[in-house]
């Protein structure tokens, strides 16, 4: 990988998440068999659950900014839900996110804003940048989330680790969403890991549930060169893929998409 360009990340527009479901639920709509579920629930913005003064400040700022209510409601003009899905910030103890299944609650960790901002920091010389990449990967991860809460409560069958069904929607929801690409971009970027810095892989990292980090990035800047290759085709030419990998993007992302569309069809709004 060459030297990291500017990753024209900003914080997506949630109301272009509506906009992709939207055009999802037209193309399916023709479709024989794909009968509309009925609504029974929505995505909730729950209190934050929070102790440090810090994230408490940090938290009501988000919120005034609407970052999870503004999410809540595109999901919610777009899917028909089962049951209802909590989603709130929490304070975790460490830099991560969570499907809890038995509360049917996504907690975002604001310590995710700390563990980014280091992770950034190693790219970016500007301050403006690091933070519209931390915008740009939290809420990838916040998709990332609801991946996994709708393999749950939609029963959406998965063949492989279900983490990577999680990678897969979170990436197809934002690409090409009005700045959803740059989020996915800077989602991969954080998973990015120098090979020249990488260490010895012990057994507790094969026996995880998640790909390898290097796997993810590839994954999903292969995703993004795919859904437009000529757009973004400065991730082949500063060598964020390789050109053999980058060679079947295109197909693979069209799969993706159809894969998508097919078994959120019955939950798409009319």
């Amino acid at each position: 990988m060459s030297v990291v360009p500017a990753l024209r990340a900003r914080r997506v527009v949630p109301a272009a998440c509506a906009a992709i479901l939207a055009l999802a639920a037209c193309g399916q709509a023709t479709q024989a068999g794909s009968a509309t579920r009925e609504d029974l629930g929505d995505f909730v913005v729950r209190e934050a659950l929070l102790e440090t003064d810090e994230y408490v400040d940090l938290a009501n700022q988000l919120s005034e900014e609407g970052w999870l209510e503004d999410i809540a409601e595109a999901l919610n003009a777009s899917l028909n839900l089962p049951v209802d899905i909590g989603i709130r910030f929490a304070e975790c103890g460490q830099s991560n996110a969570f499907y809890l299944p038995d509360e049917r609650e996504i907690q975002m960790c604001l310590e995710l804003f700390d563990g980014e901002r280091e992770v950034f920091a190693a790219y970016f010389e500007t301050e403006q940048e690091i933070e519209d990449a931390v915008a740009g990967s939290f809420h990838w991860t916040v998709f990332h989330e609801v991946g996994h809460a709708l393999v749950d409560v939609l029963d959406i069958p998965v063949t492989g680790r279900e983490e990577d069904t999680a990678d897969s929607l979170a990436t197809w929801w934002l690409i090409d969403g009005q700045g959803g690409e740059a989020s996915t971009i800077s989602a991969a970027l954080s998973f990015y890991t120098d090979p020249s810095q990488a260490g010895e892989i012990d057994d507790s990292e094969y026996a995880g549930d998640h790909s390898f980090s290097q796997q993810r990035y590839y994954a999903l800047a292969c995703h993004v060169y795919g859904s437009d290759p000529e757009g973004y085709a400065y991730l082949l030419e500063e060598e964020w893929l390789t050109p053999e990998r980058a060679e079947y993007c295109p197909a693979e992302f069209e799969r993706l998409s159809a894969s998508w569309y097919a078994l959120l069809a019955p939950h798409l709004k009319e």
